[in-house]
């Protein structure tokens, strides 16, 4: 049995560096424009769901942190949308290119990050964009025949070069979970909320950080320009269970990825003058 799994996360709509829908009307009727980071954006998605649309996709993980929320550390500066109805409203608009690229694909809701949004806020953008009632886990397994994925949007986050240390330890606690607690295995761990890529696997495990939808914050850079940038892009997995039957890991896994922009350059060299 095969089945195809579009993962998408860390949106972050509402925020001055996170994905907008173009000529966003807000509650009270204000016109938001897309600034260029969010053009940048915005061509790119858009452009992705092109590139994934000849794909039967059968179901799609929407892995948290869909909306920025009202950022209360930061006073709301780093936001375009202030109000959470409006980046409800707005998330959907974003939703709605997904749902009407794959509308037979069948959706799951992870609630992300405490911070940025609750449980709540996700179940009515879900239930405005489906239309029926849907629920949102903080844990999602997913099971396709005998092979098992898990989700979840948090793990640990690393500065570092190398990132694949928190993923090696999801596997690790996978087995121990199996071992010690009789919890079913998961073939397949998926994260998030991390804004970059990284994977590690053994024959018969994967596990994944999956890119995100969101440009380089004030906060990602108050260190350094260049310690963190994100990925952006998302994931298809591929989920084969007959692959177990040879003793290798039932998915895999193409992620589309695309640059995040430089910064520009000033010529103070005076060359054609």
């Amino acid at each position: 049995m095969q089945r195809k799994i579009l993962v998408l996360n860390d949106l972050h709509v509402g925020s001055s560096y996170g994905l907008m829908p173009p000529s966003f009307l807000d509650c009270s009727g204000n016109l938001h424009s897309q600034n260029v980071g969010q053009r940048y954006l915005w061509e790119r998605f858009t452009a992705l769901m092109q590139r994934l649309s000849p794909q039967k996709i059968d179901a799609i993980v929407l892995n948290g942190d869909l909306l920025d929320g009202g950022q209360p550390k930061s006073k709301g500066t780093p936001l375009t949308l202030h109000r959470l109805p409006d980046q409800r409203e707005a998330c959907i608009k974003v939703l709605e290119e997904v749902k009407n690229t794959f509308p037979s694909a069948k959706f799951f809701w992870i609630s992300g990050t405490p911070y940025h949004e609750l449980e709540d806020e996700v179940l009515q953008v879900a239930y405005k964009l489906i239309g029926t009632p849907q629920t949102v886990r903080r844990t999602l397994k997913l099971r396709v025949g005998k092979a098992v994925v898990q989700f979840h949007h948090e793990t640990a986050f690393t500065s570092a070069v190398t990132k694949s240390g928190s993923l090696e330890r999801e596997i690790i606690n996978g087995w121990l979970a199996e071992a010690m607690n009789d919890w079913s295995a998961a073939h397949c761990e998926v994260r998030a909320h991390c804004h970059y890529f990284c994977y590690v696997g053994r024959k018969d495990r994967l596990a994944i950080v999956c890119p995100g939808w969101q440009l380089q914050t004030d906060y990602s850079t108050k260190s350094s320009p260049t310690k963190n940038i994100p990925d952006i892009g998302c994931i298809v997995l591929t989920v084969d269970d007959d692959l177990l039957d040879f003793g290798c890991c039932p998915v895999t896994f193409t992620p589309y990825l695309y640059k995040h922009p430089g910064p520009s350059i000033v010529d103070i060299s005076g060359r054609g003058k």
